[in-house]
């Protein structure tokens, strides 16, 4: 019975999770760093190199690019000011990196700012830049993912 529900379960979710699935779409992806250090090693670029080539082989539109910079304040000696210049220098390389392998003429825009450090691996710390491309949903014709009309509220056409 237990086997069953799981079985029914698992094709429910599959049968009905496409059909919204294109406007839910975020293409996003997370360049781990060392606590200290802005420069991008050669598995950051292969990493960004493919997150490129996923997203343009995944839509064709996009509006924008947003590079979000992070640092954590770990050590004593280190102010919440070092944590933001080192955030800035780590979302302009990220940006310039970006810049290089993508020819298009997306804008880019970067911010950064200092982290709460989460304790966690540097795999999964907030010492990283996040990496998103926003989709042109009204070129790409994707469905609304809000049907339901909000009182007041008049979109812009």
């Amino acid at each position: 019975m237990c086997a069953l529900f799981k079985t029914l379960l698992l094709a429910a979710a599959v049968l009905t999770g496409n059909s919204g699935m294109a406007c839910k779409q975020i293409m996003f992806a997370r360049l781990s760093f060392a606590a200290d250090s802005a420069e991008i090693d050669p598995e950051q670029i292969v990493q960004l190199a493919e997150f490129i080539h996923r997203a343009n082989s995944t839509y064709a539109h996009y509006l924008g690019v947003s590079i979000d910079g992070g640092a954590c304040v770990k050590l004593p000696a280190k102010t919440p000011a070092d944590a933001k210049q080192l955030a800035r220098r780590r979302a302009e390389n990220v940006a310039r990196a970006y810049r290089q392998l993508q020819s298009n003429t997306l804008k880019v825009e970067t911010t950064f700012g200092p982290m709460e450090d989460n304790g966690m691996s540097r795999e999964a710390s907030n010492d990283a830049v996040w990496i998103q491309f926003h989709l042109d949903c009204e070129a790409l014709r994707l469905p609304d993912c809000s049907p339901v009309t909000i009182p007041g509220f008049k979109p812009e056409r």
